[in-house]
């Protein structure tokens, strides 16, 4: 999996939010994010302002230190405005900054599992870029529900 390098600028977005860890969710009884997920999926008509509604985004932020800690997710969607934030949301703004993308094909969301475990062992194998753990994101697209792009904030 080799990564490209990019310099994004801001993002609003408005979604739901757990916080959870990579420990937790990796026990049944404990994972959160499959059920964000369920649920973003079943009232995200409710967003305003949506720049595309064919795109979803998975944003972990407020990261406690680093990716064996907690940190929260934001099952959400793009947004042009942060003026009306329905019920039981919230609004985040991704901050410009530079990016490495990575991107894998496959079943998700086993996929998306997998392609995180080649970008921890990238980033522990010596990567020249350093993770800034400040915000990562996934992109998906409905139109091709078996890919997805993973953003990780480098310093």
């Amino acid at each position: 999996m080799i990564p490209r390098i990019t310099q994004r600028s801001d993002s609003k977005i408005i979604g739901m939010e757990v916080r959870t860890s990579n420990q937790l969710e990796t026990m049944a009884s404990s994972a959160k994010i499959p059920l964000l997920w369920k649920k973003f999926h079943e009232e995200k008509e409710k967003i305003p302002n949506r720049k595309n509604e064919q795109t979803s985004l998975g944003v972990y932020t407020n990261y406690k230190s680093d990716h064996s800690g907690e940190y929260s997710l934001i099952a959400a969607s793009e947004v042009s405005s942060l003026d009306k934030i329905p019920e039981g949301m919230v609004a985040h703004i991704i901050p410009p900054g530079k990016f490495l993308i990575f991107s894998a094909k496959g079943r998700m969301p086993q996929a998306v599992v997998n392609a995180w475990k080649q970008i921890w062992k990238y980033f522990a194998n010596g990567s020249q870029f350093k993770r800034a753990f400040t915000v990562d994101f996934e992109t998906y697209n409905s139109a091709n529900e078996d890919e997805v792009d993973i953003h990780i904030a480098i310093l």
